[in-house]
């Protein structure tokens, strides 16, 4: 639409797409149809009910790379997925955690220093998790291998369901399908909702904001990624 906005020579098309352009741009920006959609997408949190062998945590977004500081740890928006096990384990119920996720870069096409997996089990120590109790797996690049890697991780470790699993809300649908699929009884712990569950008012429903083409880019393309998986055998 874009392009026939720009390039069409008919100025009856060009205004035509211009508006067209337009009105997606103020559908896509606000608030509330973009927490809709997220409303109907996101799996609901729920409490976590009796104990759990480990908790595993699926990585992306708890940690930045590092800025000036290389002795300083900048969490991400996702640093839910972190912080709720860690409450869990003080609660006593969840014995270990499993953090999953290595170097997603891809050449020069993706760049990730953040070292995450790393970073956040250093976090979880520093919280007063002990050492011995936090697993690691450093070689998943996706959702698909975090599955299939853990579960090999466990197996090895004579690990039995039912584990918890611990996923961004709008990423679970597509989390929990893979772990399934490679048979592992897993148990839905949703953090970092990205729904508003109060009321919106009526300025957040009337002025575009360009925060809600952010969060509706990543909501699209989960939901692309999740139609791929189911696609390709691997949800």
């Amino acid at each position: 639409m874009a392009c026939v906005a720009y390039f069409a020579k008919n100025t009856k098309w060009k205004k035509a797409a211009a508006l067209g352009l337009l009105g997606i741009l103020l559908i896509a920006s606000n608030s509330l149809f973009v927490n809709t959609l997220f409303s109907a997408y996101e799996m609901p949190q729920t409490e976590v009910k009796g104990h759990y062998p480990v908790a595993i945590i699926l990585g992306g977004g708890m940690i930045r790379a590092n800025q000036e500081d290389p002795t300083r740890m900048n969490v991400g928006e996702s640093a839910d997925r972190f912080l709720q096990p860690a409450l869990l384990y003080k609660q006593g119920k969840v014995d270990r955690i499993l953090i999953t996720g290595g170097n997603t870069s891809i050449g020069n096409l993706k760049i990730d220093h953040s070292n995450e997996t790393a970073q956040v089990k250093r976090l979880l120590v520093a919280l007063g998790i002990p050492h011995e109790k936090i697993i690691t797996e450093t070689q998943a690049r996706n959702t698909h291998e975090n599955a299939k890697f853990s579960k090999r991780m466990l197996d090895s470790l004579h690990l039995q369901g039912p584990i918890l699993l611990v996923t961004s809300a709008f990423h679970m649908r597509r989390a929990s399908a893979c772990f399934t699929k490679e048979g592992l009884h897993c148990i839905p712990f949703v953090v970092d909702s990205k729904k508003k569950d109060t009321e919106l008012g009526v300025l957040e429903c009337i002025i575009p904001s360009e925060k809600e083409l952010y969060k509706l880019s990543y909501l699209l393309r989960e939901i692309f990624g999740f139609l791929i998986y189911r696609i390709v055998g691997y949800a």
